[in-house]
């Protein structure tokens, strides 16, 4: 039995490997190495792929990625990739070109699109990975490259522009040369003047004096080197930038063409020009034309159509002398002188003051300003309004006049309870100061005088109200005159003072006073009222005597 056993299981061995022997093996793929030349270089730069020990007769799948993956890994797993080329290893049953052997090229990609990500290719470390899939597959070899990133910002701009450069994928710890077409700018770079572990670096520059265009912008990092372009623009400055009609003000301009004949317009009128030197840049003088107050535009042509502008203000101002405040006000009469600049030259300059206007006239220099002295005139207290106006440009300045009050006056005739005429006549004093000073004697002052039959002097017991009174003193017309009144229904009189600026003071206190018995004959007129008095004064007289010769001459009998 056991030798039976023994022989089943020598027979069931022989079997097996009879059918190991005739079974076709299908042979592993073999697992070559890659080689990227050159190991650096920018977006659309040429690399060289070699291969090497790969399955002869089998097409390879190279893919450009900026993730790391390891040998095994499948490039599906990856975000972001782009095959770039695929190859066949050679089967040349020799050895030159050796076995499995292949070389391609490939252009740096601009994006990565074949995987679940697009994204940009910029500048920094990327990776290069062989399959035998044309889907990703498992990765049998990868080699490195780096992507040379250089950008600027911003990419135009005028002559003094700063340039912001950021480089990627250089050596690391190496010197950076920068220039600028042909002028070198590695001395004058601020910020990183060498490449960090990384090969990166950021660094600034400012845009020399060149011509309008674009200009190459070349970084050298070693035996890297890589272009960016900046595109140069014109522009121009004007020193001073404000001014006054007829100023002569200089244009100076960058970024314009080689030796080119200019124009400088201001407000489109040609005031000047000259030509361009080897770098386009200009400095030429112009005057300011006659133009009103405002901003405008100067602008600068070549005959090449570069142009640019900048902004020129007249300034019209004006001012006076004192200045005034609610603090420090002004008053009637001061001596005030008002100045202006930026008007039309030798123009008429109207002056006027306040809302219910006082016109002054003068005439502008040459160089448009003018100067003009006048008394302030009567006028409210408060702010007032002062304009200067050329016919094309007005500005305006504020006056304060003062609010003081002037005293109040003190009364003299009627005196209080005294009895007057029926053309009274009344007396103050004259004011000549405020309670604190401040008025002068050479300030206008007027009065106000009323006279009614109430002292709280309603408006219905008023019978005489007079305003604007000059002098200190006051005679009742006969159209004013007075009936007779007693003690038991006097008359009541007060007196104000009110400056040129409109300040009243306070009244008096009521002042009595009566009036005697007249005769009223509305009809008949003063001079002849008068002689029919005296007619009977005489009458009565003659009467009189005539009765005491009378009775005398009756004792004689």
């Amino acid at each position: 039995m056991k030798g039976n056993r023994s022989l089943r299981i020598l027979a069931t061995a022989i079997i097996l490997a009879m059918l190991i022997a005739i079974i076709p093996v299908t042979p592993a793929l073999a697992a070559g190495s890659i080689s990227v030349t050159p190991t650096s270089g920018e977006i659309g730069d040429e690399v060289e792929v070699e291969g090497r020990n790969f399955e002869p007769g089998e097409r390879v799948y190279i893919y450009f990625s900026n993730e790391e993956a390891d040998e095994g890994d499948d490039v599906d797993d990856l975000d972001s990739y782009k095959r770039v080329v695929a190859p066949y290893a050679g089967d040349t049953g020799s050895l030159d070109p050796p076995e499995g052997y292949f070389w391609a090229f490939f252009d740096v990609p601009e994006e990565l699109d074949d995987g679940d990500e697009e994204i940009d290719v910029t500048g920094g470390q990327y990776y290069v990975y062989a399959t035998y899939d044309n889907d990703g597959g498992e990765i049998v070899a990868k080699d490195e490259f780096s992507v040379i990133g250089l950008s600027i910002s911003p990419d135009e701009g005028p002559v003094g522009t700063r340039v912001t450069v950021n480089g990627s994928g250089f050596e690391g710890n190496e010197d950076i040369e920068i220039k600028f077409g042909s002028t070198d700018m590695t001395d004058d770079i601020e910020g990183n003047d060498e490449t960090d572990n990384d090969g990166e670096f950021t660094s600034y520059f400012l845009v020399p004096e060149t011509t309008a265009g674009d200009h190459t912008i070349t970084v050298e990092v070693d035996n890297d080197e890589a272009e960016a372009e900046f595109t140069v623009e014109p522009a121009i400055e004007i020193d001073p930038a404000d001014g006054a009609v007829d100023d002569r003000i200089l244009v100076s301009g960058t970024g314009f063409a080689r030796m080119e004949d200019f124009s400088i317009t201001f407000d489109g009128e040609e005031v000047g020009g000259d030509r361009t030197d080897t770098n386009g840049s200009f400095e030429t003088y112009v005057n300011v034309p006659e133009v009103a107050a405002g901003e405008y535009d100067v602008e600068a042509e070549d005959d090449d159509n570069n142009s640019a502008k900048a902004t020129f203000t007249i300034s019209t101002d004006v001012s006076i002398s004192p200045t005034t405040s609610v603090s420090s006000p002004g008053a009637v009469g001061d001596s005030l002188t008002i100045s202006g600049t930026g008007f039309k030259p030798s123009s008429e300059i109207t002056i006027t003051y306040t809302s219910d206007p006082v016109v002054f006239y003068t005439t502008s220099e040459s160089d448009g300003s003018f100067s003009l002295t006048f008394e302030v005139p009567p006028s409210q207290a408060g702010e007032h309004i002062i304009t200067a106006s050329d016919g094309t440009s007005s500005i305006s300045v504020t006056f304060f006049m003062e609010s003081t009050s002037p005293a109040i006056p003190q009364p003299l005739l009627p005196y209080m309870n005294d009895k007057a005429k029926s053309l009274a006549y009344f007396d103050w004093e004259d004011v000549t100061a405020s309670p604190d000073g401040v008025v002068e004697e050479s300030l206008p002052i007027t009065y106000d005088l009323q006279i009614a039959t109430d002292e709280t002097f309603t408006s219905a017991s008023i019978l005489v109200n007079k305003t604007g009174l000059t002098t200190s003193e006051y005679t009742l017309t006969e159209e004013e005159a007075l009936e007779s009144a007693n003690a038991e229904a006097p008359y009541y009189w007060r007196i104000r003072a009110v400056d040129a600026a409109s300040n009243a003071s306070g009244w008096t206190g009521a002042g009595i006073f009566t009036v005697g018995f007249i005769f009223n004959f509305p009809d008949i007129g003063g001079w002849l009222l008068y002689l029919l008095i005296g007619v009977g004064a005489l009458v009565l007289f003659f009467v009189g005597f005539w009765l005491g010769r009378r009775g005398g001459g009756g004792d004689y009998y």
